[in-house]
């Protein structure tokens, strides 16, 4: 983004300085120089989205750049990360809405809505079929390897990357069983009961669900409550079957 705004900000002033054209051609200029301002104007809007969704407590504004401030990615990563965030990349919608320079903003895979970085991010029906299963996958199996390195777990690997999740994982003596993708079987019969993951902690006599997704900022509430509902009945059936003391 700010190298947008600079790269702006010298064409106006090369656009700025005194020479001795035709009228028609500073008429040109000045146009140029208007539809620059207008361009600048939408790019500052598109890009404070983020932060009107913090506003409204959506997202977490902390949580928001904990990845900035550990320094873990490349310049050239974070670069691309930022411009992501800040509605900035060359999407069908940006080059349409914003510089002018196309005519149709529709998804060029899906070619039904508008290619912006939401619809991108999180709402192609074309890229819902793998990669945002890909996506979520890599997610899962980072949050099952830090799991399993806070619990005291033994893991084969040293980084989430190479990590290959077990389906159940325990900590020596058994204090703390993890389920990956597993049914829990229960009594009656529930629908809904194979989340991502169940922790489980005997000697505290706790257990946690955890069930995945990743949605756009705006969709957040929403999906955490779909979420919610979604496991009640396991839920209370797991707090009657091994009577724990606090479920999540």
């Amino acid at each position: 983004m700010n190298s947008i705004i600079k790269t702006a900000a010298k064409i106006t002033e090369e656009l700025s300085r005194p020479n001795e054209k035709s009228d028609a051609k500073q008429d040109g200029i000045q146009h140029t120089k208007a539809r620059l301002g207008e361009s600048l104007e939408k790019m500052e809007k598109q890009s404070n989205e983020w932060a009107v969704n913090i506003d409204r407590q959506l997202i977490s504004e902390e949580d928001t750049f904990l990845w900035l401030s550990k320094g873990e990615l490349k310049a050239e990563t974070e670069s691309e990360v930022v411009e992501a965030q800040d509605q900035a990349l060359q999407t069908k919608y940006y080059a349409t809405k914003i510089l002018n320079i196309e005519t149709d903003s529709k998804c060029r895979l899906c070619q039904q809505f508008d290619e912006a970085i939401y619809h991108v991010t999180s709402a192609c029906s074309i890229l819902a079929r793998e990669q945002y299963i890909k996506r979520r996958d890599s997610v899962c199996a980072q949050l099952h390897f830090d799991i399993c390195k806070e619990t005291g777990v033994q893991l084969d690997t040293k980084h989430w990357y190479e990590h290959v999740p077990k389906s159940i994982e325990t900590r020596q003596g058994g204090k703390v069983t993890i389920l990956w993708n597993q049914q829990i079987q229960t009594d009656r019969t529930i629908p809904n009961n194979k989340p991502d993951m169940t922790i489980r902690d005997n000697e505290k006599g706790t257990c946690m669900l955890i069930d995945v997704a990743i949605s756009g900022d705006r969709n957040v509430i929403k999906k955490e409550s779909e979420k919610i509902l979604k496991y009640k009945e396991l839920t209370i059936e797991i707090q009657r079957m091994w009577n724990v003391k606090k479920q999540r």
